[in-house]
């Protein structure tokens, strides 16, 4: 514990106290004013328990907490729309009674949402409420907070049509210093010492006392007068009095205000979350949001059952409290126990603080708020975003919070839906000729696929799918098979990074599947997630026929493209062509290959069976002539990767033996399997003995390499586009 710590834990109170009896203030006007006693006990308690338990528990050591601006600003206008259900049905003893039982729900009702909301981690979902919404609520509660400070100075319910009656009313005067002192509240921002706002609190409330003291005013005068609040018989617990009033008041009082309740979680919520922003913006670190929002639930919890008022961390106090110096929890627990003794001491500390003071302090903070949500965000705001907030504030102004938050969730939804159908659900298109399966075929099997390989597209899709990006990506394709004048025989729907999928956006896809039957292609799906293929399936857009076909991923759908294509374009003949051609027309003479032949050892290998292992060293390559293999590569953390696969003509294992390095991978055969085998020794001997032979087999190896790297490069290309 330090000197600084000591001092703001003296200080910090000051605005505390003055706060809450300001909110209480505007809270309890007209009907519920002669209960104000009892509520500042419920206010008092509320900001002592709050005080205490983030002092002791938070992870943030200097944390303030207790009432704060934007709840009781949802509570004052609570307390507006509760007048007609309470006012006139209950007794006139009991009326400001049932509006404190009101808003103690309403604080438990907050707790045990928060605290719900914390212990199932859904802390970070409070993250992603669109920032026009926080805005709109916080330039509302902002609104009700200045006019709050208005009912106190004026003395009644203040209104534009009433204006003139308050200007030469008998609270004139009032009207007029609290403005002051609200406007040189507004100065002390510019001050950089944390105690200009409370030397402003204290040097107003003694400069009044001493206009009163030297206009004659005595303090039963000055309180008649209304320059000082009537507390009666003093500060009361309103516990016992709620006890006994609690089994006479009618339940549907409290349906009534179910909305409001929402109102109160949702703000008391989001008020959380910006405090906890700012304050690790202001301290450089990392807060855990859920561990805060499980401490707030609690605490309203506890302060709900001691018959006290809602609260939450606050961010000006906190960041007051640390820009005074304080760093431990002595300032907290100093500032609930300052509270208590206010609460204790009742009228001689709080009957002395003047109403104007409470008033200017509300309509500094409502000002403030006013400006900086909904005027100065104006620059950093897109247009249609700025439009979201003006019409939650205004919704929320002229009717309530609940009809704000209805809009703000609509509105929410529409800027979702929107903005979701302006990003490109395609990610990437390209087609057969420069995106191939891990499939090596025959060179002229490759030449025809592609020759012809526009008649299969490829299509990648990310994000979520919805009615609108749904019907987008329909007309995307229709227009891709259009461009092909018919030729397209497959279109691939890779939906790898397809987050979900609405069950509207199934209508469009349902067209597209009627597209692909008048046109004549086929849908292959790819790596469905397992919802989306539950609501394509329920919808019919896939089954079982030649329309739509479903693969585990992209590779083995292009590969059945292929098998597919090339049914249609390799005749028999071709698909039959013998090695011996193949090898000719790649070494150049069959006297060539007749010398060749004599070099190579015939192997066969049946399904399953290793051609070579991964790690060994590579001695020889294999010419390929009938059947299948698979290249597999082992990470270092055992998982077994197909690279390739190869069907006859074409060479594997050159690498190793080119480069006289280990295998860097396995082969397998797929199938049973007849290859050529050339060993090192044998083109070493060669090179040797048959020079033309030997460069006419290396000119056939650069050969087949080089159109493999011409068609990565191809690849690459096209998936850079």
């Amino acid at each position: 514990m330090t000197a600084k710590d000591v001092v703001a834990g003296l200080v910090t109170p000051i605005i505390i106290i003055v706060s809450t009896l300001s909110y209480l203030a505007s809270i309890f006007t007209g009907p519920f004013a002669d209960v104000l006693p009892l509520a500042i006990g419920y206010g008092l308690i509320g900001a002592a328990l709050m005080a205490f338990l983030f002092a002791v528990f938070s992870d943030v050591p200097f944390v303030i907490a207790g009432p704060d601006s934007k709840p009781a600003a949802v509570l004052a206008a609570m307390s507006a729309a509760m007048t007609v259900p309470i006012v006139g049905r209950t007794a006139t003893a009991d009326e400001g009674l049932v509006l404190i039982l009101v808003l103690v729900a309403g604080t438990l009702t907050t707790g045990l949402v928060l605290l719900l909301l914390g212990i199932f981690k859904m802390g970070r979902w409070i993250r992603f409420v669109p920032f026009p919404v926080i805005a709109g609520f916080m330039a509302a509660s902002g609104w009700f907070l200045a006019v709050g400070g208005l009912h106190v100075l004026a003395g009644s319910a203040w209104s534009w049509r009433s204006l003139w009656q308050v200007v030469v009313g008998q609270h004139v005067l009032q009207l007029v210093v609290g403005c002051v002192l609200a406007l040189a509240g507004h100065l002390t921002r510019r001050f950089s010492s944390p105690l200009a706002l409370p030397a402003l609190l204290v040097g107003g409330s003694l400069a009044i006392h001493i206009g009163l003291l030297m206009a004659g005013y005595s303090p039963d005068d000055a309180r008649a007068a209304g320059w000082l609040m009537d507390l009666g018989n003093g500060i009361q617990w309103p516990g016992p009095a709620l006890l006994t009033t609690i089994g006479t008041v009618d339940p549907s009082i409290f349906l009534r205000a179910s909305g409001d309740y929402v109102a109160l979680v949702v703000v008391t919520a989001m008020t959380l979350l910006l405090s906890m922003v700012a304050i690790e913006v202001e301290t450089r670190q990392d807060l855990d949001l859920d561990r805060e929002m499980r401490l707030n639930g609690l605490a309203n919890v506890l302060v709900g059952l001691a018959a006290g008022m809602v609260g939450t961390v606050s961010v000006s106090r906190t960041l007051f409290n640390y820009r005074a110096g304080a760093r431990d929890r002595t300032s907290g627990m100093l500032a609930g126990a300052a509270c208590l003794v206010s609460f204790a001491l009742g009228t001689r500390v709080l009957g002395a603080i003047p109403v104007p003071v409470l008033g200017a302090l509300l309509i500094q903070i409502g000002t403030e708020m006013l400006g900086d949500w909904l005027i100065k965000i104006r620059r950093s705001m897109q247009p249609a975003n700025y439009v979201q907030v003006a019409i939650i504030f205004l919704v929320i102004v002229t009717w309530n919070f609940v009809a704000g938050v209805l809009v703000g969730v609509i509105t929410a939804c529409i800027t979702f839906a929107v903005n979701t159908s302006r990003i490109r659900l395609v990610k990437l298109g390209l087609d057969r000729s420069t995106y191939a399966s891990r499939v090596d075929r025959p060179a002229f099997q490759q030449e025809e696929l592609v020759r012809h390989g526009n008649r299969i597209q490829i299509i990648w899709l990310h994000g979520f799918i919805f009615f609108g990006s749904a019907h987008r990506l329909l007309q995307h394709i229709q227009d891709v098979v259009r461009e092909q004048n018919g030729a397209c025989r497959s279109i691939i729907l890779d939906f790898r990074q397809v987050l979900g999928i609405d069950s509207s956006a199934a209508m469009s896809l349902t067209r597209l599947r009627q597209f692909a039957e008048r046109e004549g292609f086929t849908i292959v799906f790819s790596e469905l997630p397992p919802r989306v293929e539950r609501v394509l399936r329920v919808s019919g857009v896939l089954r079982a026929d030649a329309v739509s076909q479903l693969y585990t991923n992209l590779d083995s759908a292009l590969e059945w493209c292929e098998d597919q294509l090339l049914s249609e374009l390799v005749s028999p003949e071709d698909a039959l062509r013998s090695t011996e051609a193949w090898l000719a027309s790649e070494i150049g003479s069959k006297e060539l290959l007749a010398r060749l032949l004599t070099r190579l050892v015939k192997v066969e290998y049946q399904a399953g069976a290793s051609v070579f292992t991964q790690g060994e060293q590579g001695d020889s390559l294999y010419l390929l002539y009938a059947g299948r293999v698979t290249v597999l590569y082992g990470t270092p953390e055992g998982t077994v990767l197909r690279l390739r696969s190869l069907v006859g003509h074409t060479v594997v294992g050159e690498m190793g033996l080119y480069r006289t390095m280990p295998r860097g991978a396995s082969v397998r055969a797929d199938v049973p399997t007849a290859a050529y085998r050339l060993s090192r020794t044998a083109m070493e001997e060669m090179e040797q003995h048959d020079p033309a032979l030997a460069s006419a087999f290396h000119r056939f190896i650069v050969r087949m390499l080089a159109a493999r790297v011409d068609f990565a490069n191809r690849e690459i290309a096209g998936l850079q586009r």
